[in-house]
């Protein structure tokens, strides 16, 4: 079975940088993250930007996740 030409191409994910994996704590934040970062321009930037402070002042009072690996 041959893949349909309409639906989109996966992309590779973008690593959440260490000091970003901190202050985002949700995986509905980090996965947003993921699809802003992989646009290009100067809007797209600024929005990046703009989401990352307001996730990350809404993140605050939320724990920490538990990453896997760790004990």
């Amino acid at each position: 079975m041959q893949p349909d030409p309409s639906s989109p191409v996966p992309r590779a994910e973008l690593p959440l940088p260490p000091a970003l994996a901190f202050w985002i704590r949700t995986p509905c934040g980090r996965a947003k993250y993921q699809r802003l970062a992989a646009r290009q321009g100067l809007p797209a930037r600024l929005r990046l930007g703009w989401f990352v402070l307001i996730a990350a002042l809404r993140d605050l009072a939320k724990p920490l996740p538990q990453e896997h690996g760790e004990n």
